[in-house]
Order: structure tokens, then sequence, then C-alpha cells
């Protein structure tokens, strides 16, 4: 690919970071008090489990399969469907990760002590897991799936789930001690 290909390649995904990162959200939650006023949707991401039947939906061996038994019509048919199935997997994702970033703002306000390093390192998060969304859109549009690139954005929502079940873990250990401590989000 020439410097001028690489270019623009590298705008348009820097453009698609800009619009995912700048869109108006879908209305701002309510201030929460405590975590026991969160609702149960809100503390787990939803569409991440379904990570393996996506997988294995996009998998060699499934479009091989398509390919001996069904004809040409009906495989690309099934691609054309298996990639809506991304798509709606892939705003899944999003979701969940809002979700979450929701979720990790309302520990990170419960918490007796927050230092910037943390802040700038959920915002780094944020970014970063954005920036692979929209490569994986883009991909997408192309009519390309870029399985790597969704496992990756999976296991973003993953690590982070995890990251914030244990900071309300610490979070409830240390208001049921009295503690004054540092919960990391």
């Amino acid at each position: 690919m020439s410097d001028i290909g690489l270019g623009l390649l590298a705008l348009l995904v820097l453009a698609l970071l800009l619009v995912a990162l700048l869109r108006p959200r879908r209305g701002r939650a309510q201030p929460v008090q405590t975590l026991s006023d969160l609702p149960v949707e809100d503390l787990l991401p939803r569409h991440l489990q379904y990570f393996a039947q996506v997988r294995r939906a996009l998998s060699a061996e499934d479009a091989q399969y398509l390919r001996d038994r069904a004809s040409r019509r009906t495989a690309r048919r099934a691609l054309r469907a298996r990639r809506a199935v991304v798509r709606g997997f892939l705003a899944g994702l999003l979701e969940d990760f809002e979700r979450l970033e929701r979720l990790g703002r309302t520990i990170a306000a419960l918490s007796p002590v927050i230092n910037r390093r943390q802040e700038f390192e959920r915002l780094w998060l944020g970014a970063r897991f954005r920036m692979v969304y929209a490569v994986v859109q883009f991909y997408l549009a192309l009519g390309l799936v870029s399985v790597p690139q969704l496992e990756a954005l999976t296991n973003q929502v993953g690590s982070l789930a995890r990251r914030l079940h244990d900071a309300m873990a610490a979070l409830s250990a240390a208001s049921a001690g009295g503690q004054s401590s540092q919960v990391s989000v």
C-alpha cells in the first residue's frame, strides 16, 4: 500500500474515532448515591457471553461447510446474515462497555481516594476501546470481519468487568471496616 493510501486510511480511522468519541450520549445517567441504588442490569455486561458463538459462526470451518453444502446464493445470504449478527454483537459490546464505564464512574465517585493516574487510565481505556471499535466497524463496512480485533474488544470488556468487580469488593470491604482505602477502578 502506498504512503498516500496509508495516510488516507489513518485519516479515515481518526475520523471514525472522533465520531465515536464525540457523538451525543443516549441519555444521561442519574446520580447514584450507593452501589445498591444501581439496577442489577447495570452491574454486568450482557453481550460479552456470546463471543464464542460469534467466533464459531465466523470461523473458516463454518465458511467451508457452507461452501460445501449450500448453493452460492445461500452461502452469500448466510455471510450477510452473519455480518449483521456481528454488527449486533458489536453494538452490544459497546453497550456493555458504556454500562461498565458508568459503573466505574459511580465506583470512583464513591471511593474515598481518587487519583489522577486512575482517572487517566479510565479515559485511556475508553479511548482505546473506541479506537478498536471504529476499526472493526470500518472492516465490517468493507465486508471484512476481523475476529482478532473483535476478540480484543471482547477481552477489554471482560477485563473492565473484572476490574470493576474487584473495585466493588474493595470498596465494600473498606466501607464495612470503616477504613478509608484507595479503590482502583
